[in-house]
């Protein structure tokens, strides 16, 4: 994504706006109660619901305002569980306030079919629009969050590359209609051959057919690029599923994806897989203490970060400088013809020892030819990237790269190294 951004300094702390100074009560018993595990969850609406029940049996029936007390775990249900648990519990309680429980307990007066019927509509109706407002609040709250961070991270952004409009009214429906899918192109180890990573990538079906990077622009245009980034990143979670767990997965996205509040939920699906976040050295960062920070979090987590296209442009030095990349993934201008540009091979040499000076790793990307392939690897480079070692496509790729192990004289039988292959994040940087 090729962007020009106002260079200014973030908004201090103090003007931050009243919702994000302020956690209200509400919002940190909603967060809470969204976080209870599900089993827990159900224990309580059913100890809840039965409790109700026997409430309003002791005190004389359904006469009084007392059935409304259901409408308490349905609203609960709605948080932990959404629409789904919300709509069950709801059902449940129009059954325990229907034939379960008579107009007078002392007379026995049965309910009439449709004042039961009436109310378990109510209830339905009350379910519905409970969660539907919840999620509905938590979308607008973390769109928010995301637009202020954005605006912090990075300041008002200036395309500089032209979009074309002639997408911008279709990037709605290819989000609804998930009108893409993931492709992975693997990434060989340099010193042994065998595979270390795949790259997860983004393909459109919609027409007309457009490269990805110009449907991402026309996305971020129509301000819906965090939405299409995050939707290509746990479309490529799901992708993975047979990945093997030894193989990393990298993922593709922007300074504002990174400050948006479901990226996390979408990594903590991937369990103990191993991750790295791929950053675009196109996207000028306004603030990297607060970029840094947001990444703290993840590298906490185990998630690798790397910088992607460095050499393409002057900001990946700054990007490499600041952010203490575990991976530097040099730009295709600078990794092809290396053995016929003295230029190229000089600066090959200074981006290796500078990255392995940060105990980094060095990925040459776009590699096409043997003959670049043999002088990265003679130059020190630590792996691999290109349409010479594996194309873009669906999993699963090869375990050992048979250009690789014959270029370098590895013997096929050579064992499989550990994960300590790749280098560990540093945590807390």
């Amino acid at each position: 994504m090729n962007a020009t951004i106002e260079n200014r300094r973030p908004k201090p702390f103090a003007s931050r706006p009243a919702y994000a100074r302020t956690s209200t009560r509400f919002d940190r018993v909603v967060s809470r109660i969204s976080a209870v595990s599900a089993w827990a969850g159900v224990v309580v609406l059913g100890a809840l619901l039965a409790t109700i029940w026997t409430v309003i049996y002791d005190t004389g029936g359904t006469k009084g305002a007392l059935p409304h007390l259901f409408y308490l775990p349905i609203i609960l249900a709605a948080l932990p569980f959404g629409i789904r648990g919300a709509l069950a519990t709801a059902l449940a309680a129009g059954v325990l306030s229907g034939p379960l429980l008579p107009v007078d307990t002392l007379t026995g007066e049965p309910q009439t079919p449709g004042a039961a019927l009436v109310r378990g509509a109510m209830f339905l109706v009350v379910a519905w629009v409970a969660s539907g407002s919840m999620a509905l609040r938590q979308r607008l709250y973390a769109e928010r969050i995301s637009r202020d961070l954005h605006e912090a991270i990075i300041g008002p952004a200036a395309e500089t590359q032209s979009v074309d409009l002639s997408l911008v009214p279709l990037i709605h429906d290819v989000l609804d209609q998930r009108a893409f899918h993931a492709v992975f192109q693997p990434i060989y180890s340099l010193s042994d051959g065998h595979l270390i990573a795949v790259e997860a990538l983004t393909r459109f079906v919609a027409e007309p057919v457009r490269s990805p990077d110009v449907w991402f622009l026309a996305a971020h245009h129509t301000g819906r690029g965090t939405d299409l980034e995050l939707a290509a990143i746990e479309t490529a979670i799901a992708a993975a599923d047979e990945l093997p767990e030894d193989v990393e997965l990298w993922l593709n996205l922007s300074p504002m994806t990174v400050a948006h509040p479901r990226l996390r939920a979408l990594i903590d699906r991937c369990g103990n897989r191993r991750l790295a976040f791929e950053l675009s050295e196109h996207s000028i960062v306004a603030d990297y203490d607060i970029l840094a920070a947001r990444l703290a979090r993840f590298r906490q987590a185990g998630v690798q970060i790397a910088v992607d296209d460095a050499g393409s442009g002057f900001s990946s030095l700054r990007h490499i400088v600041r952010l203490a990349p575990d991976i530097t993934k040099l730009d295709i201008s600078l990794t092809q013809n290396l053995a016929s540009s003295p230029v190229r091979r000089a600066l090959g040499e200074a981006f290796i020892a500078f990255v392995h000076r940060m105990d980094g790793m060095l990925v040459v990307e776009g590699i096409e030819t043997a003959s670049d392939l043999s002088a990265w690897a003679a130059l020190g480079a630590d792996a691999v990237q290109g349409f010479l070692v594996g194309y873009p496509g669906p999993l699963p790729v090869e375990r050992l790269s048979p250009i690789v192990t014959s270029l370098l004289r590895i013997p096929a039988d050579h064992p499989r190294p550990g994960p300590a292959s790749l280098p560990s994040p540093r945590r807390g940087r």
